[in-house]
């Protein structure tokens, strides 16, 4: 009774890891995508405003986006370290 139990958790903790994995992967891709629009969008403004202006809302959005991106490298990071090992052992 135990050894289904422990294999069962350890099939489903395995599936919902892979499944956040993937979910990580494509936050961070979107997150990616969207702080390089706000940049072109800051540089757009910059270039129209000829003032310096940091661009208002592009230029925080760039900024806030850095909150989620950072730690988002970081798990995907990890992620392809594990599959790595997983590989190499």
């Amino acid at each position: 009774m135990i050894s289904t139990v422990t294999t069962t958790t350890v099939t489903t903790t395995t599936a919902m890891a892979a499944g956040l994995g993937i979910l990580a992967t494509v936050a961070l891709i979107l997150a990616l995508v969207a702080k390089e629009l706000a940049g072109a969008w800051n540089v757009q403004v910059a270039a129209v405003d000829k003032v310096g202006n940091i661009g208002g809302y592009a230029g925080a959005f760039e900024r806030v986006l850095n909150v989620a991106v950072i730690p988002l490298l970081i798990v995907f990071s990890f992620i392809v370290l594990v599959k790595i090992v997983e590989v190499l052992h």
